[in-house]
């Protein structure tokens, strides 16, 4: 495991350990695992994340203070190889089933409790099983910008990899190629759901002014908020309606200043959510109710 953050000693052991075993592999990964066909290696093209074949999962480093307050992040393993990595002392954050028998498990080793329910996840990496035997690890190399915190399901046979920071945000899309490999690659700029019947463009860190006109142009049409007189952030509702952003819901006061925005498509609902306290604030997240 390459951690994003390397800040003690065990955590510097288990580098040492990973960088010695991938250095004396490189010209026999190929062999060592038959999972993988002749030829087919773990890959990357996402500049801040890495890949690399890996046979075992190390120890977690101790737990830390605020890793009770940040337990709702966290799931308890229901696959086999979500235990096996539990049971080297590792907070599980997400498990998804991929093509090929391909199951990838998401985990952190420390927590930073923030704001409004907010969690710094580190030590973060997923883990890539064929059944039972692991066959790669997925990482942020040493001065990597971001950290890995969770990974989630996507329809097509692929899962989303997203980041560890207070706001979360998607870093890398995994899939499995022809020839069985793990690969790591930019998201895609759609994503469909509901069996393919919707489609919602790329618009993460996106204006809403912006993205909703992306959103029309794929199917999805704005769905009038309610606004309500007796309510005290009410005055930001309203800016954002007069700005023709009319869909908008309810924002918070506080905190990361989040709104919800509702759209409405053939296939089901789509809501939206976005951070900051800006005119139009960007896009951070978005959930899709299918009918």
């Amino acid at each position: 495991m390459l951690p994003k953050r390397i800040e003690t000693t065990p955590q510097q052991a288990i580098v040492r350990r990973y960088i010695a075993w991938v250095l004396a592999t490189v010209p026999f990964v190929a062999g060592a695992f038959p999972a993988l066909s002749q030829g087919a290696a773990p890959t990357s093209e996402v500049k801040t994340l890495a890949i690399a074949a890996a046979h075992e999962i190390p120890k977690a480093p101790p737990k830390s203070e605020d890793a009770e307050s940040c337990q709702h992040l966290t799931k308890k393993p229901s696959t086999a190889a979500g235990r096996l990595v539990a049971g080297q002392g590792w907070a599980i954050t997400g498990e998804v089933a991929l093509p090929d028998g391909i199951q990838a498990i998401s985990f952190v080793g420390k927590f930073e409790q923030g704001t409004s329910g907010s969690c710094l996840l580190s030590d973060g990496n997923v883990a890539i099983f064929r059944g039972d035997a692991l066959v790669a690890i997925a990482y942020a190399p040493r001065g990597a910008k971001d950290t890995i915190g969770s990974i989630l399901p996507l329809e097509g046979g692929r899962a989303r990899i997203w980041s560890g920071d207070y706001l979360s945000q998607p870093l890398a899309d995994l899939l499995i190629t022809g020839e069985g490999a793990p690969n790591l690659v930019p998201l895609a700029p759609l994503e469909t759901r509901c069996g393919g019947k919707a489609v919602v463009p790329n618009v993460y860190g996106v204006p809403i002014d912006k993205a909703r006109k992306l959103f029309v142009s794929n199917g999805w049409s704005p769905v009038p908020g309610k606004i309500g007189k007796d309510r005290a952030e009410q005055g930001r509702e309203i800016d954002l309606v007069k700005g023709g952003v009319v869909e908008v819901e309810s924002c918070s006061g506080t905190g990361f200043g989040y709104c919800g925005f509702n759209y409405r498509g053939s296939a089901g609902t789509l809501a939206v959510t976005t951070v900051g306290d800006g005119d139009y604030p960007n896009v951070s997240d978005y959930g899709v109710t299918c009918r």
